[in-house]
Formats: C-alpha cells, sequence, structure tokens
C-alpha cells in the first residue's frame, strides 16, 4: 500500500507520543453553578476548590465569597475546579470525497490521524472515549468507555473499512448521534462537509444546544487553489466532466467556490456556537490543534 492513502496501523499507535502535546483536553476552571465565562455542561464527579476572583454577570450569586466582598466592598466569587466526566466522540469521515490528496496524504488519511491525536489524549486524560467511522454508504458506532479498545476498534475500522451498523453519510451519521449522544458529549467531527444538507444542518443546530461540537474542516492545498499553469479535469458527485485550463476567471471561480464552501461551514459552527478550523493535508496537526484552545477556531 502506498503511504498516504491508506491508514497505516502503526503510525496510528505512533501518534500516541505526539497526542501528549495536545492540550485540548486540558483541565479548565468552572463556576460550579455552570453559569460565568467557563461553561461546564459535563456531569462532574467531584469538585475541588480553586480560587476566588470578582463577581460577573451570571454567576451564582450563592457562591459569592461574602468575607472578601465585605472587606474589599467589591462582590467575588469562589471558583472551583471540576472532574468531569465526559463522552468524547469522534466522526470519522472516509467518504469517497476524502479519498484525495495532493500534499502528504489523503483526506480520509488526514482524518484518521487527527481521530488518532485526539483518541489517545483523551485517553490519557481519563476521558469516556466513543466515535463513529462512516462512509458513503455505511456506519459503525463505538461506544464510549475509558480503555484502548474503543481506539483500537476505531483503528481497525479505519484500516479494514467494514462498515455495516447504520447508514452511512454525514447527514445520517449526525442524526444517529443526536439520538446517542448525553447532554455535555464532546463531538469532534472530522470531514471535509462535502455532502452536508439542509436536514443534517438542521440536527446539527439541535445537538449543538446540548454538546460541545467541533467542526474540523478537511482539504487538499489543491482544493483551495489551482496551480498556475495546467489544465484539469474534475468529476464531480452527478458524474459532469468540468474542465479547467488556463483562463484565469476560471480559476478564479474555482478558489472562490472553495472559499465560500469554507465560510458557509465556519459561519454555521460560530452562529450555533460550535467551534470551527480548518485543517490540510500537509499542515502541523498538533499546532493546528492546539490553536483551537487559543482562537476557538
Amino acid at each position: 500500500m502506498s503511504k498516504g492513502i491508506t491508514p497505516n496501523l502503526k503510525e496510528l499507535i505512533a501518534l500516541k507520543y505526539y497526542a501528549a502535546d495536545l492540550l485540548f483536553f486540558s483541565t479548565k476552571k468552572v463556576n460550579l453553578s455552570g453559569h460565568g465565562n467557563n461553561l461546564s455542561s459535563a456531569k462532574g464527579r467531584g469538585v475541588d476548590f480553586d480560587e476566588v476572583r470578582r463577581y460577573q454577570p451570571g454567576d451564582d450569586v450563592r457562591l459569592i465569597h461574602w468575607p472578601m466582598t465585605a472587606r474589599l466592598g467589591k462582590p467575588f466569587t469562589k471558583i472551583y475546579k471540576e472532574e468531569r466526566e465526559r463522552n468524547i466522540y469522534l466522526l470519522v469521515d472516509q467518504s469517497s470525497a476524502m479519498q484525495f490528496g495532493t500534499k502528504v496524504c489523503f483526506k480520509s488519511v488526514l482524518a484518521a490521524k487527527l481521530a488518532a491525536i485526539f483518541g489517545w489524549s483523551a485517553l490519557n486524560n481519563h476521558e469516556q472515549l466513543g466515535g463513529i467511522v462512516f462512509n458513503d454508504n455505511n456506519a459503525e458506532l463505538i461506544k464510549p468507555s475509558r480503555n484502548r479498545k474503543s481506539l483500537l476498534t476505531i483503528f481497525n475500522l479505519l484500516i479494514n473499512n467494514k462498515l455495516s451498523n447504520f447508514a452511512g453519510n454525514i447527514n445520517n451519521v449526525i442524526k444517529l448521534l443526536y439520538q446517542q449522544a448525553n447532554s455535555g458529549s464532546i463531538i469532534i467531527i472530522l470531514s471535509d462537509f462535502n455532502h452536508l444538507n439542509a436536514d443534517g444542518i438542521k440536527i446539527l443546530k439541535l445537538l449543538a444546544m446540548r454538546c460541545d461540537i467541533h467542526n474540523l474542516f478537511l482539504f487538499d492545498q489543491l482544493e483551495e487553489r489551482l496551480p498556475q499553469n495546467g489544465y484539469y479535469s474534475f468529476t464531480g458527485d452527478d458524474n459532469e466532466l468540468i474542465e479547467i485550463g488556463t483562463q484565469k476567471k476560471d480559476r478564479l471561480l474555482y478558489t472562490d467556490n472553495f472559499n465560500k464552501k469554507v465560510k458557509f461551514i465556519k459561519d454555521l459552527s460560530l452562529k450555533n456556537q460550535m467551534k470551527f478550523v480548518s485543517i490540510k493535508t500537509s499542515d502541523n496537526l498538533i499546532e493546528k490543534l492546539n490553536g483551537i484552545n487559543k482562537n476557538g477556531r
């Protein structure tokens, strides 16, 4: 098998060491009431006192630190560090549109690598990991657990691509997850969102109301922009042949269509309190993923 075309088990396992540098699942400070700047909708296993800070609108008045408030003449509130028990779901797109790439690897392999990094990091942080691997026709649900078996099952599905439990494509998978995911779950979608339709968008918005969703838009550099020279032929989903030659307007239209697609997914995400980040097949993955924490996009 050619490197970068299909997922490699040794590489997915080796990404465990890169996952140690991922900050995505680092502990956050939360207000016990579930209000304030750092919200946690996850069910906690317990809480520990962490610090006192200035009271902010939305904080629970029951947590006001009255002695400090009286001494300083300004309201202060107690902040607790919550030990969370969350379900992490990885939605890994292996559809036909993902079987493409010109730099480093196919988008499908990029999705597999990202799933490995997130998966190892989740287990390192004692999270409950599950997910759905899907292609155009079929999907396989892996229920969350706090051991390696769930992640190794995901690896096995990515490598063998034998999926049979549920109907595939991103829209059916989002509907399935809406039925399965508990409130407070973290959902990480690894896809090019090529087949997302109005039904899928509707359910995704509902899912975002009770879960923490991260949309990772995966792409190859040739999808973003064509080289200056050359003649290109493409076949769309409807088997229509698209040809782009040396005409500048055709190349600009090609780039504009890609930018509109990215903007649509980004706007959909940010307007519905979902995180968004675009990742290219040639990107430094850890740097890119840690940027989610810094920028939220």
